[in-house]
């Protein structure tokens, strides 16, 4: 399993990490741009190696499995995502 994939199942399991990611988000979205940085700074300081590119790349991460979770839902209504390519 990548690192941006462990990542991601982490996200999905902690709250914590879900506050910081809307916070990312919302940041990222008020400023213009940001996104990828903020989030690979992130995966960093939780142990995992992901670039500011692979973000970009890979922004289309939510609901990879199908059925999407409470956190992906809330970033796809609008509780985080806005914006920022991630649907």
């Amino acid at each position: 399993m990548s690192d941006f994939q462990s990542f991601r199942n982490a996200i999905l399991e902690d709250e914590d990490i879900q506050e910081q990611v809307i916070s990312i988000v919302n940041t990222a979205t008020a400023n213009g741009s940001g996104l990828g940085d903020g989030i690979a700074i992130l995966a960093k300081n939780h142990g995992y190696t992901i670039t500011s590119d692979e973000v970009y790349v890979r922004a289309d991460f939510l609901g990879q499995d199908d059925d999407l979770t409470d956190f992906e839902l809330e970033m796809i209504s609008g509780g985080g995502a806005k914006n920022t390519g991630i649907s």
